[in-house]
């Protein structure tokens, strides 16, 4: 399975790629929104996870390119914010998100985003 962690903080990008990788995932690593949407039309994912407050393009902005293209509709793409409830939480979801997962992230949330989208 092959999951895009898109993430500013270097911290919680590296914390969740060994997450991820425990669990058997290759991991491709953006740092904005503008490199996720390249990647995401430039390789093969099965889920993305995105932060919402990214530098040069917003999770917002990069979740909608990437669902509006017929080439990446397919990908999951699963919130990733501090915040995961009102008003982000509902941005997140009528940008394209299909869940969000609140930060910090543990492993029992993961776990269950892996199981629920992952096989999508």
């Amino acid at each position: 399975m092959r999951v895009m962690v898109v993430e500013d903080f270097t911290d919680t990008r590296e914390m969740l790629r060994l997450m991820l990788e425990m669990k058997g995932c290759d991991v491709v690593e953006a740092v904005d929104g503008r490199e996720a949407v390249d990647y995401a039309l430039n390789d093969r994912l099965n889920l993305i996870l995105m932060d919402l407050n990214l530098p040069v393009m917003s999770g917002y902005e990069a979740t909608r390119e990437i669902v509006s293209s017929p080439r990446t509709k397919h990908i999951p793409i699963v919130a990733i914010s501090a915040q995961c409830t009102g008003e982000r939480k509902q941005r997140a979801l009528d940008a394209g998100c299909l869940a969000c997962l609140a930060k910090p992230i543990d492993m029992p949330a993961l776990d269950e985003v892996l199981q629920r989208f992952a096989a999508a």
